[in-house]
């Protein structure tokens, strides 16, 4: 079953036009990056497909209905979003915060509040900050608090995620327990969407990506498909070696340094 199917898309800000006629469908039970250059879209598409930002042109549709259709608190209960990283002044405990992602619900939770306290203690649990429960936001490390945004992306809905570079600005360690994390809750059957720099976490945890450049699709299909030497120096504009990952037997990208190739 499609999820979101995108016609024609047009959109931007102020406008200014970023995206192109873009044309996609996200089946149900995916797990999708977009990729691409600084400037190719990625955001802009991701938003509209939140809602966030409106089309100038062509159609969005969830589930059958136009985007557009929806109240906040309809498409709110239907799927969940995580921000880019930003620091900002949260004087909530971890498990304050994750309680946030109940708004969109709290008529079914005002008798009763056990069975939210449960879906917050699940998700805190699935995101492994159970032990943080306590603790205030700005006490924890970067990668802990983009563990508590996702926390309470899944108290809000398990269902379908679209994420904003969720793994920017964190070490290496912090970056694969937060993709793994949302592997698993795409073999649960979260639907998965989300903006990705690093190509080569892309191609280990998505069965899918989506390669824009310059506003447009530029290629999209498995990361085999991608990710190939000739497709990611067109898209991206730079020298690389593409191989393959000895374990996971997927595409594994290797940018060349320009002083390796006669660049200064």
């Amino acid at each position: 079953m499609n999820l979101f199917t995108v016609d024609s898309l047009r959109a931007g800000y102020r406008g200014k036009e970023v995206l192109h006629d873009v044309s996609i469908t996200v089946g149900a039970g995916e797990f999708a990056a977009i990729i691409g250059p600084n400037g190719a879209g990625k955001s802009t598409l991701l938003r509209s497909l939140s809602g966030y930002i409106a089309p100038s042109g062509g159609d969005i549709t969830f589930m059958g209905k136009p985007v557009a259709s929806y109240t906040r608190r309809e498409f709110s209960r239907e799927l969940s979003v995580v921000p880019q990283f930003t620091e900002t002044d949260l004087s909530f405990t971890v498990r304050e915060f994750g309680e946030l992602g109940l708004f969109p619900h709290r008529k079914f939770f005002d008798v009763g509040m056990s069975s939210g306290n449960e879906i917050v203690d699940i998700a805190l649990e699935a995101a492994g900050i159970s032990h943080l429960r306590e603790r205030n936001m700005m006490e924890i490390s970067g990668g802990e608090r983009q563990l508590a945004y996702i926390a309470r992306a899944l108290v809000q809905s398990s269902s379908v995620m679209l994420l904003d570079e969720p793994v920017s600005h964190l070490d290496i360690s912090h970056a694969i327990r937060i993709m793994d994390v949302l592997h698993s809750q795409n073999r649960q059957g979260t639907t998965v969407i989300t903006v990705l720099h690093d190509v080569n976490l892309a191609a280990e945890y998505c069965s899918r990506i989506i390669a824009l450049k310059e506003g447009r699709v530029f290629a999209d299909g498995t990361p085999r498909e991608v990710l190939t030497y000739e497709k990611v120096e067109e898209l991206f504009d730079t020298v690389c070696i593409v191989t393959e990952n000895p374990i996971s037997k997927r595409p594994l990208v290797y940018p060349v340094p320009g002083f390796l190739r006669g660049g200064g």
